[in-house]
């Protein structure tokens, strides 16, 4: 008989991201595994149970008070006693949801595990700061350090754990990534035709991804290289947050580029799916990730990448299959002036390297196995894995 697993993020949704993408991916690979049975418990949002993803994985919409996003979960201690879980991985810091998770343990003390996806990262808890600090004080901080364990996405993330103040048991489990089917015919994206290459940004449009920096790298580079105008076009596709679209949008009139950039809004499913086969390249200059899911889905598209150490995926330095741009106008214009110069042998030969590396390290289910490992260690399954870091 399988294991009662409860997996807490405040959005199941498309407002929850890339979070919630990796929930809705890890409870399917659990599934396929049999040795967990997993509930996801989240905000009840008018589209949460209409998209077609969560067929099969049992979801759990609970009553928020206030917007979705903040985690207020009322009904959450209530709903976690009537499943009555083994062992619960919660997902995501500073909101509510840790408050009313802490209300369920203070009555039942169930193992729990926490994945921060980058939220303790130096960047993440500069914006908003106070409003962190007062969440810490009040609960996040015990939240945090109540876990049997914290699941880190990479080293980088070791160390903001750790700089945080944080003692617990520390492993290190990478986000997965699904295999695209690219032996089916590909439809044709709305560009078709113009006879211009793709460059692609997909995923939140926040400030922290460093669009305005490659909005001016662009700009540098046309007027530099005149030409790439007539070759590429930067496609930014993702749902918009704090209003920054519309400020790229000002920034990209008055830099004279309105012609080379193109604003795709949200994509999902096949649509998705055409944009990303279509596309020539991708870039992701940002400040802050904690291990960007849209950077393996380019690799596992076969894309060449422009991306920042802050992506924290320096396997693909090491393995020649990125290019690295730094946080600055001057290096992503370096980044993009060798990416146009390159020869279209040379950028194929990067994105094969990118999708051979996913294969061998980012598939969900090598990333499910070493979870179910933690999981088995912590519900008194012997040694710790290898890979469990103890605070020295």
């Amino acid at each position: 008989m399988s294991r009662r697993l409860a997996q807490l993020t405040p959005l199941g949704g498309l407002e929850g991201g890339g979070v919630s993408v990796v929930v809705e991916a890890l409870s399917r690979a659990l599934l396929a595994g049999a040795e967990y049975s997993p509930n996801v418990f989240c905000a009840d949002t008018s589209e949460l149970l209409a998209r077609k993803r969560w067929d099969g994985i049992r979801v759990t919409p609970c009553q928020s008070i206030g917007p979705a996003r903040l985690g207020f979960l009322r009904e959450l201690p209530s709903e976690l006693t009537v499943f009555a879980p083994d062992i619960i991985h919660i997902h995501g810091a500073w909101t509510a949801l840790s408050y009313f998770h802490q209300r369920f343990q203070h009555l039942q003390s169930t193992p729990y595990v926490i994945s921060p996806h980058g939220m303790l990262d130096s960047w993440a808890l500069q914006n908003s700061s106070w409003k962190k600090v007062v969440a810490g004080k009040l609960c996040e901080r015990e939240h945090l350090s109540g876990a049997n364990a914290l699941i880190a996405l990479c080293e980088s993330e070791v160390q903001s754990i750790r700089a945080f103040g944080l003692k617990n048991p520390v492993v290190i489990i990478p986000n997965g990534i699904d295999l695209p089917d690219l032996t089916t015919e590909s439809v044709e994206a709305p560009w078709a035709g113009e006879g211009r290459r793709a460059l692609l940004f997909l995923g939140r449009i926040h400030p922290k991804k460093g669009l305005p920096l490659l909005l001016s790298a662009w700009a540098e580079e046309k007027k530099k290289n005149p030409r790439i105008a007539d070759e590429w076009f930067l496609a930014i596709g993702g749902w918009s947050e704090v209003g920054h679209i519309d400020e790229l949008k000002q920034q990209a009139t008055s830099l004279n580029i309105s012609m080379d950039v193109r604003f795709l809004g949200s994509l999902y499913g096949e649509e998705k799916d055409t944009v990303l086969r279509n596309a020539a390249a991708y870039v992701l200059p940002s400040y802050s990730e904690g291990l960007p899911m849209s950077v393996l889905e380019a690799w596992a598209y076969k894309l060449p990448s422009l991306i920042t150490p802050e992506c924290n995926l320096p396997e693909g330095f090491i393995a020649d299959a990125a290019l690295r741009i730094d946080t600055t106008v001057a290096s992503v214009q370096d980044g993009l002036h060798k990416l146009f110069m390159m020869s279209e042998q040379k950028r194929e030969v990067l994105g094969l390297r990118a999708y051979d590396l996913v294969c061998e390290q980012f598939t969900w289910d090598q990333i499910a196995k070493q979870t179910v490992s933690v999981y088995d260690w912590l519900l008194g399954g012997g040694d710790a894995p290898e890979s469990v870091r103890f605070y020295e």
